[in-house]
């Protein structure tokens, strides 16, 4: 092509092809543009793609929301402000019950019990020491009788008694004769016959239950004997133990009339001792407190100190499961008494109605009733049976607690929270070692003359 008349071309035209090249050119940038925008709208749609997906999400997340147990709020949703209130009120109102629940256990438990002799515990003062213990052994053997004669308890009619009684029959039958005319032989012999069973009958009528002397076996006081501490306090322990047993086994019995009663006898009410107090075999006691034997300060199994913890079992122990832990104290009671036979699960049942209380073994072995003449018992027609009981009885520890004297909560001072934690306690300290209870004694110790722990701790006359 000829140059000169493309340059005349392109002259001629100017204009047409500015107007050419610059179309060219913003066509070209505005593809250009239009493609980074398009990347960051494309981002933007795939982060809030991603969001979408997330709520959708949690539209169709499972929610279960369980206090103590029970679902509150089960199914598919979103956890909203309004559900998120819901769920408090149920957790409050489920806290509220729990706290009324255990202090309603508490009541039941504990029933206002407090030591016989608050002077007593947890350290008695020194002005009174020599003459506390005794006056504290009065004050048990007066509960006791009080309790006997609660129950409407008996003693079984022992044989001087008995002799006695025939021999005054004898001598009415006799009339003044020096002996038993041959003819009325046979019946003198039912006279006296029928005056034994009408005196056991008699003995029978005046109690509700015969209740022999092992079943409290409170020991006399002895002034000679050093007590400790510990030992004197387990005194009113095993008094409470006995106290609940008797009530429930009785719960059911009336105040007079023995043979009509599904309780005839009480043997023996035996709680598990605790080693370092009371004596025991080398037999291992729940929770290793040291009951039944082994060392003192053996201390609880471990466990919660609380009942915001769980509670660990171990079935291996008992069937329960239940050791003693920071909460409560396992002490096992072993129970013998004569029953009627056909009335042993009405006995039991409100046996375990009365406390924490619960079966562990039980055995029955049947009673010769006319047998059971020559221990001094009518029993009745009914058949009855000999029942050696095994009993789990449970203790809060707050049962030795005196909360009247307890540091304020809101208190800062370092003494009076551990002053408070030792004066806390009715169970004086060689005690709780014995029960691993943690002793904590700000003041010091200094043995009788101060505290309990130091020369003189031995015992208490």
């Amino acid at each position: 092509m000829n140059t000169k008349k493309v340059l005349t071309l392109l002259k001629a035209n100017l204009w047409s092809l500015l107007t050419l090249v610059l179309s060219l050119g913003i066509g070209g940038g505005a593809v250009f543009w239009a493609s980074g925008e398009w990347k960051k709208v494309e981002s933007t749609l795939a982060e809030r793609a991603k969001v979408v997906n997330q709520l959708d999400g949690f539209h169709r997340v499972n929610l279960d929301v369980s206090i103590a147990g029970n679902n509150v709020v089960s199914g598919a949703g979103v956890p909203t402000a309004q559900l998120i209130e819901e769920v408090n009120t149920q957790v409050e109102r489920s806290n509220a019950y729990a706290k009324a629940f255990v202090a309603d256990a508490e009541s039941f438990h504990l029933r206002d019990r407090k030591p016989f002799n608050t002077e007593l515990f947890p350290e008695p003062p020194s002005s009174k020491r020599e003459v506390i213990p005794e006056t504290f052994h009065g004050q048990m053997a007066s509960a006791y009788e009080n309790l006997e004669n609660e129950v409407a308890a008996v003693k079984p009619l022992g044989e001087e008694e008995l002799v006695e009684k025939l021999r005054a029959r004898r001598r009415m039958y006799l009339g003044g004769l020096d002996e038993i005319p041959e003819e009325n032989l046979n019946d003198y012999r039912a006279a006296m016959s029928e005056q034994r069973v009408s005196s056991l009958r008699d003995r029978a009528m005046e109690g509700g239950v015969y209740l022999d002397s092992e079943a409290i076996d409170f020991p006399a006081y002895e002034q000679a004997k050093s007590y400790p501490l510990g030992e004197l306090y387990l005194w009113q322990w095993d008094y409470w133990i006995r106290e609940d047993i008797l009530r429930g086994l009785t719960a059911n019995n009336r105040p007079e009339g023995v043979f009509d009663n599904p309780v005839k006898r009480i043997r023996r009410i035996a709680p598990e001792p605790i080693s370092a107090f009371q004596g025991g075999t080398d037999k291992p006691g729940p929770g290793g407190m040291g009951m039944g034997g082994g060392t003192s300060g053996g201390g609880m199994e471990g466990g919660s100190e609380s009942l915001d913890q769980p509670i660990s079992k171990d079935l291996s122990y008992s069937l329960t499961g239940r050791r003693s832990n920071g909460v409560w104290d396992v002490r096992p009671v072993d129970i013998l008494m004569v029953v009627e036979t056909a009335r042993l699960p009405e006995i039991i049942d409100e046996l375990t109605r009365e406390n924490f209380f619960t079966v562990l073994d039980v055995s029955l072995t049947p009673v010769d009733s006319f047998a059971a003449l020559t221990e001094g018992c009518y029993y009745g027609s009914a058949p009855v049976s000999d029942v050696a009981l095994r009993l789990e009885t449970v203790w809060f520890r707050s049962l030795h607690q005196d909360r009247s004297k307890a540091g304020s909560p809101e208190s800062t001072d370092e003494f009076d929270q551990g002053a408070g934690a030792q004066v806390a306690w009715w169970m004086p300290a060689d005690l709780r070692e014995a029960l691993g209870i943690p002793v904590t004694d700000p003041m010091g110790d200094q043995g009788m003359d101060g505290g309990m722990m130091g020369p003189g701790s031995e015992g208490w006359r």
